[in-house]
């Protein structure tokens, strides 16, 4: 009776993640942060990742908008992105390649 689809919100925070993840070779992190357009003056810092990613997951079921298996394999997706992202499109300049 309750037709469920995908976290989008997990995908793109994961795949995020896993990006910069890939790219600093850690789940730590300098403070990140974001400001919400819909609560002024509410802002939320992160330094670590996983965190991040886990908030965004936990919000959305909160909400009310997902259950947790949908933000389960959202997550696990938007990892999985990431890391096609890194493997793929991500690769080292060539000299040529920078003429």
């Amino acid at each position: 009776m309750h037709p469920e689809y995908l976290c989008a919100h997990c995908i793109g925070s994961s795949a995020l993640a896993a990006i910069v993840e890939a790219l600093f070779g850690t789940t730590e992190v300098p403070e990140i942060s974001m400001t919400s357009s819909t609560a002024p003056g509410v802002t939320h810092r992160w330094t670590n990742l996983r965190a991040y990613t886990d908030e965004v997951s936990q919000a959305r079921i909160w909400a009310g908008f997902h259950y947790r298996f949908s933000t389960l394999v959202g997550q696990d997706m938007g990892r999985k992105i990431g890391g096609y992202v890194v493997q793929n499109a991500m690769q080292p300049a060539t000299v040529a390649d920078a003429r």
